[in-house]
């Protein structure tokens, strides 16, 4: 466990570099290439990046919303992940729904559904071994044997992201690969960066507000998939350009 905030720093780096417009009086404020990137994706229109636009990954949050069963994983849920570009293998989706699905609920119990990752109540104990989140990817992560299942880190993380959005920082290759992180650190990476403050403002938090609400259509997606969109927009046009 990282005690410093150094992996926080790191994000903030990168967003600062890569997204930002920075004001006579030192504020930051986002740029035009990541409104575009959000817009892009969400929406189609002036397409900032080559492609077919808007992504069906706009719809993630959308199936099956608002979400009655926040403790239960549906087959609705399995569904929405598809449209991210991974696809829950047939075993463990049956074990998921039937034989582990009683399980999979008293875990998603006591992870607080409304809980964000830039609240104050939410702390990087949250992000730790013991804790509830770290039990709730062991049980996606490997089946009744302990054997590892081809459920992979993307995957897992997409599928919790599902039931906790505001929470579950999904671990993508792509934004991985931008942000320099490891499969070890990531959750904590991000805790770090949305507590970051500096001079008394939280600064990726708020930067992620003022990049939500610069466009409509992402109203209502949670700040980490704000910036996690635009960082994987990022990441993808630098491969593209290869």
């Amino acid at each position: 466990m990282h005690t410093a905030q150094s992996l926080g720093h790191d994000v903030w780096s990168y967003i600062k570099g890569q997204f930002s417009n920075v004001q006579a009086d030192g504020s930051v404020t986002p740029s035009e290439r990541a409104i575009g990137y959000l817009r892009t994706y969400l929406t189609g229109s002036n397409p900032v990046v080559s492609g077919q636009w808007p992504a069906i990954g706009r719809r993630f949050e959308h199936l099956g919303t608002p979400d009655d069963s926040p403790n239960v994983i549906t087959a609705t849920d399995l569904v929405a992940v598809s449209f991210l570009s991974v696809n829950v293998p047939p075993r463990p989706a049956w074990t998921i729904l039937t034989k582990r699905a009683s399980a999979l609920t008293e875990v998603l119990e006591r992870i607080p559904s409304q809980l964000a990752i830039e609240d104050l109540g939410c702390t990087a104990e949250m992000y730790q071994s013991e804790s509830a989140l770290q039990e709730l990817w062991n049980l996606l992560r490997r089946d009744e044997e302990g054997n590892l299942w081809k459920m992979g880190a993307t995957t897992v993380s997409k599928l919790m992201a599902r039931k906790r959005p505001a929470l579950v920082p999904i671990q993508d290759s792509v934004v991985m690969r931008e942000l320099g992180s490891a499969d070890s650190t990531y959750w904590v990476q991000w805790w770090q960066a949305m507590h970051l403050q500096i001079e008394g403002l939280i600064v990726v938090t708020e930067f992620a507000r003022q990049l939500r609400s610069s466009v409509p259509e992402a109203r209502h997606l949670s700040l980490l998939r704000t910036l996690d969109i635009a960082i994987w927009m990022h990441g993808k046009k630098r491969i593209d350009s290869v």
